[in-house]
C-alpha cells in the first residue's frame, strides 16, 4: 500500500499543473515596430494585450466575449483528475470498495488522460497560422499554459500506468 502513495502524490501533482496551465496563455504573439514592443498573450480566460518602450509599458486585459470549446474541454480535464484523485484516496483509506475505488481511479485516469490529449491536439488544429508573419518581425507561438497542460497529461498517464502497477490485490 505505501507503493500507492506515489499514486496519490501524482494525482495532486497533475490536478496543480493542469490548472496552472489552465491559468497560463496558450499562444504569444510578439514583435517590435519602430522601438516599441508588442505582446499578445491568448490564454484559455482571458487576452492580454501589452506593449510600450523599455522604460515605460502599457498592459490591457480584455476579457474574451466567447468562451472556447478548448476552455470546456480543459474544465472537464481538471473535473475528472479531481474524480481520479477521489478514487486513488478511496482505495488508499478503505472508503466504499476497495475494488470500485480502484476502477473508479483508472478508468477516470486513463479517460483524464484522453480528454487532455483530445483537448491539445484540438488546440492545435485550430490555432491561427501566423508564419507569414514573420517577414514583418512578429514572431508567434505556443504558450507556456499550453506546454504546462501537456506535461499535466504525461504527468497523469505515468500515475496511470504506476496505479496498475502499485495496485493492492
Amino acid at each position: 500500500m505505501a507503493k500507492y502513495n506515489y499514486t496519490a502524490i501524482g494525482a495532486v501533482l497533475a490536478i496543480i499543473v493542469f490548472t496552472m496551465g489552465f491559468i497560463g496563455p496558450w499562444y504569444t504573439i510578439s514583435g517590435e515596430f519602430f522601438g516599441v514592443k508588442a505582446s499578445i498573450d491568448v490564454g484559455l480566460m482571458e487576452t492580454i494585450f501589452s506593449g510600450g518602450t523599455g522604460a515605460t509599458t502599457l498592459i490591457t486585459s480584455i476579457d474574451r466575449s466567447e468562451v472556447d470549446t478548448i476552455m470546456y474541454m480543459a474544465i472537464l480535464t481538471i473535473i475528472l483528475a479531481g474524480i481520479t484523485l477521489i478514487g486513488i484516496l478511496g482505495t488508499m483509506v478503505g472508503f466504499g470498495d476497495r475494488s470500485m475505488m480502484q476502477n473508479i481511479g483508472e478508468i477516470c485516469g486513463f479517460l483524464t488522460f484522453i480528454v487532455a490529449i483530445i483537448t491539445i491536439v484540438y488546440y492545435i488544429v485550430n490555432i491561427p497560422d501566423t508564419s507569414d508573419l514573420t517577414t514583418f518581425g512578429i514572431h508567434s507561438g505556443l504558450g507556456w499554459g499550453f506546454y504546462v497542460f501537456l506535461i499535466g497529461a504525461i504527468i497523469l498517464f505515468v500515475t496511470n500506468i504506476w496505479s496498475r502497477i502499485a495496485r493492492p490485490e
